[in-house]
């Protein structure tokens, strides 16, 4: 017998898909936003002024230390609890209390000096500037004063690509009237990303530009054009006669640090695939998503008390179909899916048997490339549990870790339960994946 549409169904079918849309690109504006312009990364900088304090024999008390600029890490909407420097700018007040018992060492994180709005801070991660030239600090209580900064995989970023240099330069701060040492005082210089090297003064991997910084910009971040950290603005070189900037200077990449960060367990934030997107599309079109869904909701309840010709017309009913042609629902299948790095977007069935994931293509079914660092020749194993319906991984005794989404290191041999949809990734966030059921 035929059937016929109402117009009430067809608004129903509309209202449908312009939900669906929406609450799409509302998500897309919950997980990929958070791009911003350059200068609106200062809301996450902060001034960091580090002193060693000598007590002499002779009753005199002489200081050492300088000043630097800091940044905050954490998740989006949280408060903040951990600010990143540069080591060499903590240096002394982390060094020589630890070598000398007659000097003590403080550091503070200023919001505004001329308010004398500032915290004393704890260094919980300290590299010289030999090494990582790295410096971690915890302030004593998280604040809503500063913003998180998203940071930037260092693969994505692009030679020639423009950079911004944030940060409390001294010479721009000797130059003005009473500096507040505030958001407004922070500097922005523009630039382009020149090289990726490897220094010979320190065991970091560094990018090379041409972005204007001096002393006092230690520490702060360089950002790119969607607000993102890509560098952490370490040194300049100078010429040894004239004392002149030779245009060559250099910012610690991100990925250096985000190493740090998973060794000590501290919460931080990459960027996405869809970091361009724009927070407001989760706020304008949630909302407009929600509504649309609701309202073809109720609209298809009332449709239905005269008939399923809207069910039809949706596509809702076709696992009654499939089930009265005798086909059932279908079967979902355990798989492995790369969310990052080489593997993204690929999928493993784990329903065909386990994977083992690593370097060495003669015993690993999951091979990366020999070069890729962290990578171990046998990483860690993936399986799945069909009695107990659960996925099972275990790290092989790789050099760097295999770790789960929530930051927690496998102990190397053990075997750790994940559901669907949990995640892991190896070494860093660059290789990633998540198991699920499709």
């Amino acid at each position: 017998m035929h059937k016929t549409v109402t117009g009430k169904q067809i608004v129903s079918i509309v209202l449908f898909l312009v939900g669906l849309v929406s609450v799409i690109f509302g998500i897309f504006g919950l997980v990929g936003g958070g791009s911003i312009e350059p200068y609106e990364a200062r809301q996450g900088v902060v001034l960091v002024y580090a002193t060693a304090t000598v007590y002499n024999e002779d009753g005199s008390v002489e200081q050492t230390g300088g000043t630097g600029t800091g940044w905050a890490i954490g998740k989006p909407g949280e408060p903040v609890q951990y600010i990143v420097t540069n080591g060499h700018v903590v240096e002394a007040a982390y060094t020589y209390p630890r070598m000398y018992s007659n000097v003590t060492g403080t550091v503070q994180v200023y919001y505004s000096a001329a308010e004398n709005d500032f915290a004393q801070v704890e260094v919980v991660y300290y590299s010289p500037q030999t090494e990582k030239d790295i410096a971690i600090l915890k302030l004593p209580t998280p604040t809503n004063k500063r913003i998180p900064l998203t940071l930037l995989e260092s693969d994505s970023v692009k030679m020639s690509e423009t950079a911004y240099a944030l940060g409390y330069p001294g010479d721009s701060s000797i130059r003005q009237t009473l500096p507040a040492y505030d958001l407004n005082d922070v500097t922005i210089t523009k630039g382009i990303i020149s090289n990726r090297i490897s220094p010979n003064w320190a065991t970091y991997e560094a990018f090379q530009m041409d972005v204007s910084i001096a002393p006092g910009n230690s520490g702060g971040p360089l950002v790119d054009e969607n607000g993102r950290v890509i560098g952490i603005n370490a040194s300049a070189a100078i010429d040894a006669d004239t004392g002149l900037s030779l245009g060559m200077n250099y910012a610690i990449i991100t990925d250096e640090l985000t190493k740090i960060l998973d060794q000590e367990r501290i919460e931080y934030t990459m960027a996405g695939s869809l970091s361009w997107v724009p927070n407001w599309f989760a706020y304008v079109f949630l909302p407009i998503g929600i509504l649309a869904l609701a309202g073809g909701i109720v609209l298809l309840a009332m449709a239905t008390q005269k008939g399923s010709a809207v069910l039809a017309a949706a596509g809702i009913g076709r696992q009654q179909k499939s089930a009265a042609n005798g086909r059932g629902p279908a079967v979902k299948h355990a798989v492995l899916r790369g969310v990052t790095g080489k593997y993204a977007g690929q999928k493993f069935d784990l329903l065909k048997g386990k994977v083992v994931m690593g370097r060495d293509p003669a015993s690993c079914n999951i091979v990366f490339d020999k070069n890729t660092p962290g990578i171990s020749g046998r990483h860690c194993q993936v399986a799945y549990d069909a009695n107990e319906d659960c996925f099972l991984i275990t790290d092989l005794g790789s050099s760097y870790g295999t770790f789960l989404g929530n930051g927690k290191k496998l102990t190397a041999n053990v075997v750790e339960n994940l559901f669907a949809g949990d995640t892991f990734y190896l070494c860093d966030n660059a290789n990633r994946f998540v198991v699920t059921k499709e």
